[in-house]
């Protein structure tokens, strides 16, 4: 997809998200957090982003001086990084094939959900003051229009994994994975397990397309598969439901099961339910760490 795209996805997303109110992301913090004051308030500390440039002083280690701003001026500066216990926001939607799916009683595919909810939560966060990124992404997570506009171009213009890999995250961190979680439990678990280790609070969000849930149909169907070859043709195909969905159902349970022993939040959003409810559920979950201790609705 075209950067062109991407920036219509992301003006699609912050328009979306205008109507609800700034997420305060309230994951839990370590003592720092406290010092910190106004949550999303920068402030210098052991981090890799710049701040600022502040006059060298007493006590001061000579290694943080910047010598080459030091050089213009009539005195010695310090290079301050910012305080790296304000909140990163992680975002991740599984966009692969099997996301294209649609049913004639969905609103649209698990994939535009899916990614606009990302773009959503990425300007929610950015109202909030909070540092946005991709999980996986090879750009760094920043604040404002452009973090946006990065995360934007990154899910929409890269090829990405099947799940989540914990590349280049930070601790003290929020995390918000976006699925339809049809995959092996057990490579789920491995997936979000590396995250929790990094110290990351997450959040799962399993999308679901009414037809997945509830096998819809009647008689002669033929079944094709959308990241893998599959072709299965069921002559009667209201006979295989009750115990499709019982095996659907489990499967769920499953994913849920592995994220409240994360210590993470669950919930299921259809793609036939407005999105603006699934924000919304979100937004209440991120902002309350009642949510962050392994809550789930």
């Amino acid at each position: 997809m075209s950067v062109q795209n991407a920036t219509a996805w992301s003006e699609k997303a912050s328009q979306f998200s205008g109507g609800l109110p700034p997420m305060l992301v309230k994951a839990e913090k370590v003592a720092a957090t406290v010092i910190l004051g106004v949550h999303g308030r920068k402030r210098s500390g052991p981090g890799e982003s710049f701040w600022q440039y502040r006059p060298y002083g007493f006590g001061d280690s000579t290694q943080r001086i910047d010598w080459r701003r030091s050089a213009v001026a009539d005195r010695v500066y310090i290079r301050e990084n910012e305080w790296e216990s304000a909140n990163t926001m992680w975002l991740w939607a599984n966009l692969g094939p099997r996301m294209k799916f649609k049913s004639d009683l969905a609103l649209e595919s698990k994939h535009d959900r899916a990614l606009l909810l990302l773009l959503a939560l990425g300007s929610l966060g950015i109202r909030a003051h909070e540092r946005v990124g991709g999980i996986g992404s090879s750009r760094r997570p920043g604040y404002g229009t452009s973090a946006l506009q990065k995360l934007a171009e990154w899910a929409v213009g890269e090829k990405q994994d099947a799940l989540p890999k914990a590349d280049a995250m930070h601790a003290r961190a929020a995390a918000v994975v976006i699925s339809d979680f049809l995959d092996d439990p057990k490579d789920t678990a491995k997936s979000l397990s590396l995250l929790a280790e990094r110290g990351v609070r997450g959040h799962v969000v399993m999308i679901a397309d009414p037809a997945e849930e509830t096998l819809p149909y009647e008689g002669r169907v033929e079944f094709l598969g959308l990241d893998q070859p599959l072709r299965y043709l069921s002559p009667k195909t209201q006979s295989l439901r009750a115990a499709y969905i019982e095996k659907y159902q489990a499967h769920r349970a499953r994913v849920k099961e592995i994220a409240r022993a994360l210590g993470w939040s669950f919930m299921v959003h259809r793609t036939d339910e407005s999105a603006t409810k699934a924000l919304l559920a979100l937004y209440g979950q991120v902002s309350d760490n009642a949510a962050l201790r392994g809550g789930s609705r």
